[in-house]
């Protein structure tokens, strides 16, 4: 394993560790990548907003445009979206925003 972690990998990690995914997903996390078939065999069973997170990460992972843009609004509630726009930040290679 590679000291340096990608903002990509760091992106999708914050997702799939956020509080109401982390016990189904962090068995899935990897060193450097995911399980995925393992992650969107658990998101079967997960609600719509859970797997809506779930796809989200699998989008930034591998660009497979897995969700729409018109998902996060409509299926995540505030703090499973606020998670998504964090990871965002993340990916884009910045500091998450500090809160107010």
């Amino acid at each position: 394993m590679s000291n340096y972690v990608s903002p990509e990998y760091t992106a999708v990690r914050h997702i799939l560790t956020a509080p109401i995914l982390a016990e189904r997903c962090t068995k899935h996390i990897l060193d450097e990548d995911f399980a995925w078939d393992g992650l969107l065999a658990e998101s079967e069973a997960m609600s719509g907003g859970q797997a809506t997170m779930v796809r989200v990460a699998l989008d930034l992972w591998s660009g497979e445009r897995a969700i729409s843009v018109w998902d996060l609004p409509q299926r995540l509630g505030p703090t499973a979206f606020d998670r998504v726009v964090e990871a965002m930040h993340l990916y884009r290679g910045e500091e998450l925003p500090v809160a107010a």
